[in-house]
């Protein structure tokens, strides 16, 4: 694809990351879902630590993207903290031993300090600090839940030129036809890795927000992207019939009736009559005989 994004600038900052936090905004399309983990599979495969972050719960229209167990509503390190709900002034001492390969902490208490029982302690997560954000459709940086997110550490990807943070790396390109057409120009342009799954959930997103392709924001850029995701294996997605809202009110089928045919309204139209003689000429069965006279 032959996009014009700042890849000098995105291929610096994805090299240099190690941990990558990509985000979605609260109750997200499916189109920028199915991009944000079209990058996270595509991330992933590089070699990089990915996680994949949204405010609002994942809804039933999703399942079939691949990935879509990794979104979480915020990132959980790999560091366990232990807290007690105890006085700090009654600990003696905290020590650690092997017990046959097996770590033990060990708490010991002051001298006639009451007793610290297990249900006393609380179990956490740290150590989720990310190299790299990557906004997918965020419009307010407070959307981006569980880290701070630097300017100077961000790339903001959309389609909306109004979505623009200062400081950061803004991918906009208001020309595309959906943010899984974005996607998949900053993955082909970085050389990223492409497989069938990655290109499957970019043909779904493409498919739905140009609803089969039928927009008028698609252009030669989208039949591009969708050609690419055919030849790498995505089957193209089955179309999606119109909602009962959208179907013509003289084109429905009155379903309370069993066995009734939908009837059409053709208003406006004048009713017009085949013109049909009911009494036929009496040689209209006679073999018709042509000659040159009748030339």
């Amino acid at each position: 694809m032959n996009k014009a994004y700042s890849f000098p600038e995105l291929q610096q900052k994805i090299s240099e990351a190690q941990k990558i936090l990509i985000a979605l905004p609260s109750q997200p399309s499916f189109d920028q879902v199915a991009s944000a983990l079209s990058l996270f599979l595509s991330l992933q495969s590089s070699g990089k630590t990915v996680y994949v972050t949204c405010p609002t719960p994942m809804t039933v229209e999703y399942n079939h993207l691949v990935g879509i167990d990794k979104v979480t509503d915020k990132i959980q390190g790999s560091d366990l903290i232990v807290s007690f709900d105890y006085p700090a002034d009654q600990i003696e001492k905290v020590s650690y031993n092997d017990d046959n390969g097996k770590p033990n902490l060990v708490i010991q208490v002051k001298n006639n300090a009451p007793r610290l029982s297990e249900k006393q302690a609380r179990f956490s997560y740290a150590g989720a600090e990310v190299d790299l954000v990557i906004a997918v459709g965020v419009r307010d940086l407070n959307q981006i839940s569980s880290v701070n997110a630097l300017p100077q550490n961000l790339i903001n990807l959309g389609i909306d030129p109004n979505t623009f943070f200062p400081d950061s790396l803004n991918v906009i390109d208001p020309q595309a036809s959906s943010f899984s057409e974005v996607a998949l120009g900053v993955i082909s342009g970085l050389g990223l890795p492409l497989d069938q799954d990655i290109v499957q959930n970019i043909l779904n997103g493409i498919w739905v927000k140009t609803n089969g392709l039928t927009h008028s924001q698609v252009t030669a850029d989208t039949y591009e992207a969708v050609a690419i995701c055919l030849r790498l294996g995505a089957q193209k997605p089955q179309t999606t019939p119109k909602k009962a809202e959208e179907v013509s009110p003289s084109r429905r089928i009155d379903e309370s009736k069993p066995g009734k045919q939908p009837t059409y309204s053709l208003k406006n139209t004048p009713t017009q009559q085949p013109n049909v003689q009911e009494n036929p000429p009496s040689d209209w069965f006679e073999p018709k005989i042509f000659k040159g006279s009748n030339v």
